[in-house]
């Protein structure tokens, strides 16, 4: 009987070292497959929700990786995640959409895959985050998209 258990150990651990590594365990990369978010990450996080247009739900854990991803659509898609993305407030974790929301870039916090961007819904509140934390830079979502993105 011992060896039997033995012989079940040895394949379940060889199965465990021949599993992939999922794309979003590696820090610093965005994930080339839906990311889930947490409550932990749900203050740095992009959510496009399912669309005629954009296909099944898009869930980014970093504001970062949404404006990458956004940016790699054509013109036609990318007026469709502006419309249909949401970011959710990095105080209270409400949800608004990204048009309507307030970036502050280049800040002292660490997002998952360390690009540093948080959200606000109202710009009084980001500007007190952005003067707190580093040299932080508030923008709407639009000028988001144009900034050259740095991790």
């Amino acid at each position: 009987m011992k060896p039997r258990i033995l012989y079940v150990i040895l394949q379940f651990a060889i199965l465990l070292f021949t599993l992939p590594v999922p794309a979003q365990a590696e820090d610093g990369v965005c994930p080339s497959s839906f990311a889930k978010i947490t409550e932990d990450n749900k203050r740095f996080s992009v959510l496009v929700p399912k669309s005629s247009g954009l296909g099944n739900k898009q869930v980014y854990d970093d504001i970062g990786c949404s404006v990458l991803a956004r940016n790699e659509e054509c013109a036609s898609r990318q007026n469709m995640f502006d419309g249909a993305a949401l970011a959710y407030d990095h105080s209270t974790g409400a949800e608004f959409p990204v048009e309507k929301m307030y970036f502050v870039l280049k800040t002292d916090v660490r997002t998952p895959r360390g690009f540093g961007i948080v959200a606000f819904s109202s710009k009084e509140e980001a500007e007190e985050f952005s003067a707190s934390h580093g040299k932080g830079k508030v923008v709407k979502w639009y000028e988001l998209v144009d900034e050259s993105l740095k991790r």
